[in-house]
């Protein structure tokens, strides 16, 4: 090999390269997290064996086969199956996101990208309690900023922060969909604006305020040892046969047409010396229309104009003459348009000289 790069070499103008000293070894270069520090604390992972013990159990693997059998590729599950890892741990693992991978049959890299790129999806474990609050236009216009400081004072920490007790965690998120309430926020999975009894609400027009914040954080106190749990994805669904092709499903396939594509509207016919003339408007998705003319009890193709046309002449057509058009798109076969009679075509107006 060392002869074949020293005899490239000679062919490089002006080179002053050379090979007459020792092998040297090569350094790795220091780790510049060791020597900088890290912006985000390394999170400890939990051992893979924990982590699949917890995942592995009947009641999941259930949720994956219903979750699976409802999309016609594995890795379009991917979102809620790794929804389903969170709702086990409270955050995704990273021993989590490679089972979701292979659940779904998918690259761990992919279910990587997937899982870093949601905010929805935890990295590190969270308080019991995650509090979200919108900081988009319309809740910081109607005062969140305000509310969050209030929120950070009273439990004595920063926004992506967790109380010392692991209750709360504190963060703040883009648009959360209820602008009519703002500003507001989310109690791990529930909006909230109040907190009513035992009940956490958002009734039409109320809005956070500090007072209602302190109900909010009364509530949760209360509810410490038994924090109510949501099944965000629904549940298992029974009886909904899955998506045709997917692992498990039974449903059938539509049949072509399903669907059928509109009839052509408007068909009109006028004779004159050179035949009968239809016009007719038609759906950009045709990609055929056939021209049929009644015979007796029976009807009988008499062409077959282009997509794009907007006339079609029947040289053999008079007064009186019935037609109908059927259009194709792809598979799919509209029904007969309404039957267009052949009128006499009004003799062209004369200009005054």
């Amino acid at each position: 090999m060392r002869e074949h790069i020293t005899g490239a070499v000679q062919f490089v103008s002006n080179n002053h390269l050379k090979f007459d000293r020792p092998a040297q070894p090569i350094d790795a270069l220091p780790d510049p997290g060791q020597k900088f520090g890290y912006v985000n604390k390394p999170v400890p992972q939990p051992p893979t064996a924990e982590v699949l013990a917890k995942l592995n159990t009947p009641e999941i693997k259930e949720r994956c086969a219903d979750l699976l059998s409802r999309y016609p590729v594995g890795q379009a599950a991917l979102l809620e199956v790794l929804w389903l890892v969170q709702g086990v741990f409270g955050w995704v693992p990273r021993e989590g996101i490679r089972w979701a991978a292979n659940v779904c049959g998918c690259a761990p890299a992919h279910a990587l990208g997937v899982a870093t790129f949601y905010t929805m999806y935890n990295h590190a474990p969270k308080g019991k309690f995650l509090l979200q609050f919108c900081r988009n236009i319309s809740c910081t216009i109607k005062g969140a900023p305000s509310l969050i400081a209030y929120v950070e004072h009273a439990l004595n920490i920063k926004t992506g922060e967790t109380t010392p007790d692991g209750l709360f965690t504190i963060l703040q998120v883009e648009c959360l969909g209820s602008c009519g309430n703002g500003p507001m926020m989310l109690v791990n999975d529930d909006f909230a604006t109040d907190a009513d009894g035992d009940v956490l609400t958002m009734k039409p027009g109320t809005k956070l305020t500090t007072d209602s914040i302190d109900r909010i954080l009364k509530w949760c106190y209360a509810h410490e040892d038994n924090i109510p749990k949501h099944d965000v994805l629904g549940g298992t669904v029974k009886g909904h046969c899955g998506h045709p092709g997917a692992p498990g499903a039974i449903a059938k396939p539509q049949v072509a047409d399903y669907a059928p594509p509109s009839p052509v509207l408007n068909v009109k016919s006028e004779a004159d010396e050179t035949g009968a003339t239809l016009t007719w408007k038609g759906a950009p998705e045709f990609t055929k229309i056939v021209v049929e003319k009644k015979n007796g009890n029976d009807w009988v193709a008499v062409g077959e104009p282009g997509v794009k046309d907007k006339a079609f002449v029947d040289p053999n057509g008079k007064v009186g003459d019935e037609y109908r058009m059927i259009a194709t798109s792809g598979e799919r076969v509209a029904k007969p348009s309404a039957v267009a009679v052949t009128k006499q075509k009004p003799a062209p107006e004369q200009k005054a000289v």
